[in-house]
């Protein structure tokens, strides 16, 4: 199915008669998705939330040559095979994938809901201190010249 908005509206994110638009501009896509009726809130969405309210938090406490170097990368990383086909993210949906990989991560799991920027700021995340870094713990796959992606996250 097509969809077309009025007054010239070409997408739309957001929520609209009992459906949630989703708006993908870079691909040219808006996903809709209806609203079921019978949802309830669960402990799991709830944690969810609370989880990516701080990972939004931290990711807003990184400097802006960090938020470039995710940005680059997400670029690069978009462009490997096995992401090809999916629809192309930017620096925070890295940032996400990054701290989501970390927190299950066997050896030295980061504790999400532990996250402040007063940590991030003395030192306290090394393992995702760079984007390099983050690459060479596994969190986030090898691309071409990730080496140079050394700005740090405070």
């Amino acid at each position: 199915m097509r969809a077309k908005f009025k007054y010239g509206i070409k997408s739309y994110s957001g929520t609209l008669d009992g459906i949630n638009y989703a708006n993908y501009a870079k691909s040219g896509v808006v996903i809709g998705r209806m609203i079921p009726e019978n949802r309830t809130i669960t402990a799991a969405n709830i944690s969810m939330g609370e989880k990516m309210i701080k990972i939004s938090s931290l990711y807003e406490a990184t400097t802006d040559l960090y938020k470039e170097d995710l940005l680059a990368y997400s670029k690069k990383m978009f462009r490997l095979k096995p992401f090809r086909k999916n629809i192309a993210g930017n620096g925070y949906s890295v940032f996400v994938k990054m701290i989501w990989a970390a927190s299950k991560d066997p050896d030295n799991p980061l504790d999400i809901m532990s996250l402040t920027a007063d940590d991030l700021n003395v030192g306290s995340y090394e393992q995702i201190e760079t984007v390099k870094v983050a690459v060479e713990n596994g969190y986030l796959p090898k691309v071409k010249d990730y080496e140079l992606f050394e700005n740090s996250a405070r």
